[in-house]
């Protein structure tokens, strides 16, 4: 399947790919990259600037051998994840697509392109996880075509729920989590708050406080997001007599445009 618009994404902006025609795939190479090198790209391109507990990251290369997106295969927040969307009891046995980025100058139907090879090298490189799940956020303008040319099985929508923002950036809960139990990663937590223009706590102020205090000053506000649609990749036949029984359902088509 060919879709006709690719949404992108270059310094956080949204935007689409500037060069209409489909890619030539000896024009670019895939391979596994170190994390720092995906962590400055997603902190520099991505929507969600922060980055995933990663597991495998994987780069797009382009011309001048220049890194042009990443896939960033992550830990899941919580091993329903992947026990509800894959069939496996063991949660092992699945990833999470959690970072998918192009940029605008790659073209058309460059990320089928992209995803395709990075599922083979994360097999590569953890022969265990023979499912990823993904999901995409009908708010940042995404429905999931890429993973519907993929052939990505689409396992519904998640619940509806209430998130805080900072002005239209969405904080995640892991960094809110983070940041209420006073758990490892705190400070980088509180950092990452701080750098979207909020003040940071005051002396001697307990973290939790701090957040409890944005909030009532209107800095942190509360939005009720509508759910992500929900995939799975089933990378091997074992894999796809587990997920034979899981739903797999019409892929949505409620935008006009998207990812």
């Amino acid at each position: 399947m060919e879709t006709t618009r690719s949404q992108r994404w270059r310094e956080r902006r949204g935007l689409w790919a500037t060069d209409l025609r489909t890619i030539n795939p000896r024009a670019y190479s895939v391979d596994v990259i170190d994390h720092g090198m995906a962590r400055s790209f997603i902190a520099e391109h991505h929507y969600l600037p922060t980055y995933p507990a990663a597991q495998v990251a994987v780069g797009l290369f382009g011309r001048r051998a220049a890194l042009e997106g990443v896939a960033v295969f992550a830990v899941p927040a919580t091993d329903a994840v992947i026990t509800r969307h894959t069939g496996f009891t063991d949660p092992a046995k699945g990833s999470v697509l959690a970072r998918l980025i192009l940029l605008d100058s790659v073209p058309q139907n460059g990320e089928s392109f992209f995803c395709a090879r990075a599922f083979r090298l994360l097999r590569a490189a953890r022969p265990a996880i023979e499912s990823i799940v993904s999901y995409s956020d009908p708010e940042a303008g995404h429905i999931g075509r890429v993973y519907a040319a993929l052939s990505g099985a689409h396992r519904g929508i998640t619940r509806p729920r209430i998130v805080l923002r900072a002005g239209d950036r969405t904080i995640s809960d892991r960094t809110l989590s983070k940041i209420r139990l006073g758990e490892r990663g705190m400070d980088g937590a509180i950092d990452q708050i701080m750098r979207l223009g909020l003040p940071g706590p005051g002396l001697r102020e307990i973290p939790a406080v701090w957040l409890r205090r944005l909030q009532a000053d209107q800095l942190l506000t509360r939005h009720r997001h509508p759910g992500l649609f929900t995939y799975c990749f089933e990378l091997t036949r074992k894999a796809r007599r587990q997920g034979r029984h899981l739903p797999r359902l019409p892929y949505p088509k409620v935008l006009p445009i998207g990812g």
